[in-house]
């Protein structure tokens, strides 16, 4: 049976002269009935489950297959591994089609294809004219039977992977990003950076057993929509791989976070860049997607910094102050636990004022002053987001994967907007309180050393490099 969500579109509401104009608050809007999607869930005759949505309004198939084997099954190994073979897996074929001649024939045919490696996860997107199926699932199945790594793509993705080394400290978001990064993940394969020695070092070898891993996977998942047959990937996989008995798996959870944190949370790193515009990160550590406190951190996240022209960061640093180019916070949440980060691009000469106000915007003070508008109006608002999950069957089934992945329960889904509508202002309090305090918090900026003085408390300069 279908569930049904009612959504209620926001109208903003005046709360203070600095809010937003009145002029869209008379606009009435009809409520919308959207059905959430049945997904259809089978296993295939070699035990790989298959989620499927059929919209057979295109004669286009789309497929993704999730092989549960990412760069957190590198250890020691070098990172540079995963990127080399990332990009020159589909470059180098498979036995029957080496090299370019695979993504010819693909091309020939119309066919969408690609590979990504995740931090858990490997991707194979691809996507085909139905007619063209008795051709397209039989390369495919050659190119993970018998995947043909050449020597020739192996040195160009080498190459290309120091190149793109050689530029990363360009953009000053980018550069942020990385050092916040290598700090909160410090002592993880998340927290390292690749260098251009160890992409040096990386022999085929590496490329080749690390490739071998992916594809003897025993966990994996088939994804399909559009207008597919299932029988055709019923026997897809040949068969059941059966697991490594020593598997080698990284564990992050809230407890290396917040170790991190306290780590780096007594000095502000400076990331030594003469630029003219500064970025200004603050990260901290959140619990995992399944918490009961999700739903009260999605809002109070909503409201501070992550509801775009509708919150305070966006409002009071850059609408009334004039300070950033752009301001604002993203949540992450993960199976085993959580981050925030609030950032904010400006001026350099803007940094210390900057810092200080994003500070002042994430401490209890404020959150304690929140009043109930402003917390139905962000309700309102990420329900009425909450739609987009369905937009289309591809994104519908990737909602469901995350939910199955992070342990989410069944009626996650179903029960969204119930679960949002239940947060009260003391929940908001509550979660400030623990996870929105700007003392447990790494703050990393990128701007020329000069500024240092500028800044009050411990600063650490580093270069980009260290």
């Amino acid at each position: 049976m279908k569930s049904k969500i009612i959504l209620i579109f926001l109208s903003f509401l005046s709360l203070e002269s600095r809010e937003l104009g009145e002029f869209v608050k008379d606009i009435p809007l009809k409520p919308i009935v959207f059905e959430i999607p049945e997904i259809e869930k089978s296993k295939s005759a070699n035990g790989v489950e298959i989620l499927s949505l059929k919209n057979p309004e295109f004669p286009i198939v789309y497929a993704d297959i999730i092989i549960y084997h990412g760069n957190r099954n590198l250890g020691k190994r070098s990172v540079s591994i995963s990127r080399i073979l990332e990009s020159s897996w589909a470059l180098s074929g498979s036995k029957k089609f080496p090299g370019e001649l695979y993504l010819q024939k693909f091309e020939s045919l119309g066919v969408g294809f690609s590979v990504s490696i995740d931090y858990d996860k490997t991707i194979i997107q691809i996507s085909y004219l139905k007619s063209t199926e008795n051709q397209v699932l039989p390369m495919l199945q050659g190119f993970l039977e018998g995947p043909n790594l050449t020597k020739e793509a192996f040195e160009n993705s080498k190459r290309k992977l120091k190149e793109e080394i050689l530029r990363r400290n360009d953009n000053p978001q980018s550069l942020g990003s990385r050092k916040m990064k290598e700090a909160l993940y410090f002592g993880t394969i998340q927290g390292r950076s690749i260098q251009s020695k160890e992409v040096d070092d990386v022999q085929i070898s590496d490329v080749e057993i690390f490739q071998k891993e992916i594809v003897s996977e025993p966990k994996k998942l088939i994804l399909l929509t559009g207008d597919f047959e299932k029988s055709s990937w019923d026997s897809f996989f040949s068969k059941a791989e059966i697991p490594s008995k020593e598997k080698t798996i990284e564990e992050i959870d809230t407890f290396t976070i917040d170790r991190n944190i306290q780590k780096f949370k007594s000095e502000i790193r400076l990331v030594d860049k003469d630029v003219q515009q500064s970025f200004i990160s603050m990260v901290g550590v959140l619990p995992a997607h399944k918490h009961k406190d999700f739903y009260a951190i999605q809002i109070l996240n909503y409201i501070i910094g992550g509801g775009g022209f509708n919150s305070y960061f966006m409002r009071e640093i850059r609408n009334n102050r004039g300070l950033a180019y752009s301001a604002g916070s993203a949540t992450n949440f993960q199976d085993t636990y959580g981050t925030i980060q609030f950032y904010a691009m400006t001026k350099t000469e803007s940094v210390p004022e900057v810092l200080k106000l994003m500070k002042e915007l994430v401490q209890i003070d404020l959150i304690i002053q929140l009043k109930e508008e402003e917390l139905v109006r962000a309700k309102n608002a990420i329900i009425n987001q909450f739609v987009f999950q369905f937009e289309d069957s591809k994104r519908t089934l990737a909602s469901e994967v995350r939910r199955r992945d992070h342990f989410m329960p069944e009626t996650y889904m179903k029960d969204f907007r119930k679960n949002i509508e239940a947060v009260s202002l003391e929940d908001l309090k509550k979660v400030g309180y623990q996870y929105f305090r700007n003392d447990s918090m790494i703050i990393t900026i990128v701007g020329p050393k000069s500024i240092k003085n500028q800044l009050k408390g411990n600063v650490k300069i580093i270069s980009p490099e260290e």
